[in-house]
């Protein structure tokens, strides 16, 4: 454990009434989304998210503990939106999920998302948005759970699979290929919007606002705001394949790295700065290349160019950010690791830490070769059970962490107008 996150952990822990209320405050003004996961990367002198997924996948990978503490939690979350939309606290929740029949294990986040659901207390059904000839589709994980489901319909406003008609319906798909217009007129509430998936979201909307929040915080525990932002910035127009926008990226990239080995030197940081460079649209770890130098940006082969011109569903990438590289300092069995922590609302309900024995602690881990380890956080105290020498500090810093970039989310739908 760092000298600096047990500071950071005790700073957080003095100040948890005036942070919790500062919270309250933002949370009231621009709810975060109905659930989301924060990938989070520590590197001992600094914290901050690389990452905030609307739609999160991998609910597989959360402890049997958090799982079974987790429902209270959700049943909370669902009546909170419920009055915050002004609608009867729901009885029926549709999940409507990615159309994968061949990938696994998001069959297996599927199942343990709808066993989630059904044990806050919910009738649950899964739906099925995508092309199919039969009345039911058979879904298989990768562990052989055994999951149906049902085509949807639309009819006078009101989604169904024919015999289930849900109150609510619960989105697990980002639509990155677009979302569809036809779900516009839905009656029933939708969370979290399907107008958000990653067809118009910009992840350098999402960092503006984390790093707006972040200067709030440390202003709070009165500490440098360095130690958990992250510098982001977007360039558009671009496309690696054809060396459109490459001088801008280039230009931007040049004086990021500038200013990064300046910031390192003024705290003490040894390391060499590195940049990230990601598509502004982008999930599932694709489309995404580090740098060390410019060097490196003038050279592209054509394989990273490739790499860097289409992301998920093969959509071309024509923005990106680039954004300071953070290392991890977390090793699991020698390898890289990262955290992932999943929230419902403003509440933490578990994670995950991310490894990958293909990929060194400066590289993007949400690659081929990733594993996944659990990361329990149900049977941590609360910060005013603790004693001084022994600080929950996986709840109170990541955790914190975390619900800023819930908060940045609230913040992204908000400027958007749309329902969280």
């Amino acid at each position: 454990m760092t000298r600096e996150k047990k500071l950071l952990a005790e700073r957080i822990q003095k100040n948890y009434k005036k942070l919790w209320n500062w919270h309250l405050e933002h949370a009231r003004k621009t709810p975060p989304p109905f659930y989301c996961s924060v990938d989070l990367r520590d590197s001992g002198y600094k914290i901050a998210p690389v990452d905030c997924n609307l739609y999160p996948a991998g609910f597989n990978n959360i402890c049997p503990d958090d799982m079974r503490a987790a429902p209270p939690i959700i049943r909370a979350q669902i009546a909170a939106f419920s009055l915050h939309h002004n609608i009867c606290t729901p009885k029926k929740i549709l999940i409507l999920p990615e159309s994968h029949t061949q990938n696994l294990y998001y069959i297996e986040n599927l199942y343990y998302l709808t066993q989630l659901i059904q044990k806050a207390g919910f009738e649950t059904q899964i739906g099925w948005y995508g092309e199919t000839s039969e009345s039911v589709v058979h879904l298989t994980s990768e562990t052989e759970k055994k999951l149906e489901a049902f085509p949807i319909l639309i009819k006078d406003g009101l989604l169904s699979t024919g015999n289930f008609t849900p109150d609510l319906i619960l989105l697990n798909n980002d639509f990155s290929s677009g979302y569809p217009k036809r779900l516009d007129g839905i009656k029933q509430l939708i969370l979290p919007s399907h107008s958000l998936g990653w067809h118009s979201r910009k992840k350098s909307e999402h960092f503006k606002y984390y790093n707006l929040l972040a200067k709030e915080f440390a202003q709070i525990l009165e500490i440098d705001p360095w130690l958990i932002e992250i510098e982001t910035v977007e360039v558009n127009e671009v496309n690696f394949n054809e060396g459109l926008g490459l001088d801008r990226v280039i230009d931007t990239a040049s004086t990021m790295l500038g200013q990064l080995k300046e910031q390192h030197k003024n705290h003490g940081v040894s390391q060499d700065p590195y940049l990230f460079i990601k598509n502004n649209h982008g999930t599932y770890g694709m489309g995404i290349m580090t740098i060390h130098s410019i060097e490196e940006l003038k050279t592209l082969n054509r394989r990273t160019k490739n790499k860097m011109s289409t992301g998920k569903n093969k959509l071309p990438i024509d923005s990106v950010v680039i954004q300071e590289g953070i290392p991890t300092a977390t090793l699991v069995n020698r390898m890289a690791a990262e955290p992932v922590i999943y929230l419902f609302g403003c509440e933490l309900v578990g994670g995950f830490l991310r490894t990958n024995h293909e990929k060194n602690v400066e590289e993007n881990l949400n690659s081929q070769g990733m594993i996944f380890k659990k990361l329990c956080m149900s049977d941590l105290k609360a910060p005013d059970e603790c004693e001084e020498s022994d600080l929950p500090i996986l709840e109170l810093v990541y955790g914190s962490i975390a619900r800023i970039s819930a908060l940045a989310t609230g913040m992204e739908l908000a400027e958007h107008s749309i329902p969280r």
